[in-house]
């Protein structure tokens, strides 16, 4: 009951299935994917660097309005602190 093929006790198994051909030898489109891959994984990079950098400058244009920083007294209006609307100004309460 035992075969050459191995010690199968199965009869109705049949022979075993040829082992598969060796790989054929792709070294050389194998290394050029690779070297692409990289090529496209550092010019990914660069434009993420690239798109942080401006958005990054984007937010401090916004925060500091374009223009630096302004104190209240040396701004445009230098020294004249907030503008209140007339009816909160009076002499009672100086403007607060």
């Amino acid at each position: 009951m035992f075969t050459e093929e191995g010690d199968n006790m199965c009869s109705f198994g049949g022979p075993k299935a040829p082992p598969p051909p060796p790989p054929e030898d792709n070294s050389e489109a194998e290394e050029a994917a690779a070297q692409s891959r990289k090529n496209m994984r550092v010019q990914q990079n660069n434009e993420t660097n690239q798109l942080k950098k401006e958005a990054f400058e984007d937010r401090l244009q916004a925060y500091t309005g374009g223009r630096g920083r302004r104190s209240l007294l040396t701004g445009n209006r230098g020294g004249s602190g907030f503008a209140l609307a007339d009816n909160l100004m009076s002499k009672k309460t100086l403007g607060a």
